[in-house]
């Protein structure tokens, strides 16, 4: 008998330790990230190419501000094809941000081949490469009904952008065998750039961001596709439960190792 009364104190001291430490390991582990993701695909009439882009907005990834990560997932043969901008509308009060970071893990030119990784596209060679635009006219920015964007061909826009070719420095997914001149020769995104805007309120709620269009080329009238809706909203984690105080724990610790020692002073005297 006196053994097994042993075995049940053990085990219900086991099993306090094992809790108390899946309790705070479960508080550790609390990262997810709100973000909002929208994708798109379609064809470029003036190349037959196939269009897939998409563009993740994250608000906990840099806390207390808005990053934005643009992607293209074809090949391109035209400027047409490039990814040059992204524009979005919020269905809230009008945001006052501010672009402080803009990068790209690689920027790649066919003719001659070259790659470069690691590129600030807010201080390149030809100076900054992509830009911010907002408004808060009912109408939107000059030419769309979105009030914000981000970009790298001006579209009467975007301002102060360097480089040579309104295209360069916009985002493609590699080089379709027949691609034109201009697309050799031009320095571009490979695959994806990441933004971080600044000027969060405290009362954003991401899930108001939506009509994303996503904008190919150096004209309004090249091709654009227009997203109302995201594919995948990620809400934040809930709050983490309340981990027991350093006293609580000490306390749970004490219980355990007294509890032990009854189990070894009663084995002793039924013994």
């Amino acid at each position: 008998m006196s053994q097994l009364y042993s075995k049940k104190i053990a085990g219900y001291a086991v099993c306090c330790l094992s809790a108390l430490a899946a309790v705070t390991v479960s508080q550790m582990s609390q990262a997810d990230a709100a973000s909002m993701t929208f994708s798109v695909t379609g064809t470029n009439s003036a190349s037959n190419n196939a269009l897939a882009s998409s563009v993740v907005f994250d608000d906990l990834l840099n806390p207390g501000k808005l990053t934005v990560t643009l992607t293209n997932m074809k090949n391109v043969s035209v400027p047409s094809d490039v990814l040059t901008s992204v524009f979005w509308d919020y269905a809230g009060s009008p945001l006052n941000l501010s672009l402080i970071s803009a990068t790209a893990a690689t920027v790649t030119k066919n003719s001659p081949s070259t790659t470069t990784n690691n590129v600030n596209l807010l201080n390149t060679p030809n100076g900054k490469e992509w830009a911010f635009a907002s408004t808060t006219n009912s109408a939107g920015l000059s030419g769309i009904t979105q009030d914000y964007g981000l970009g790298t061909a001006g579209l009467g826009i975007f301002q102060g952008l360097g480089g040579q070719q309104q295209f360069n420095y916009g985002i493609i997914d590699g080089y379709n065998a027949n691609a034109n001149p201009a697309i050799k020769g031009g320095s571009f995104v490979d695959n994806s750039a990441t933004f971080v805007l600044s000027g969060l309120p405290t009362n954003f709620d991401i899930s108001k961001i939506g009509s994303v269009r996503f904008q190919y080329g150096t004209n309004l009238s090249e091709p654009s596709i227009i997203k109302a809706q995201g594919n995948y909203y990620s809400p934040p984690p809930p709050p983490p439960k309340k981990v027991p105080e350093p006293g609580t724990t000490a306390a749970l610790g004490l219980f355990v190792v007294g509890a032990l020692k009854v189990v070894r002073k009663k084995s002793l005297v039924v013994a």
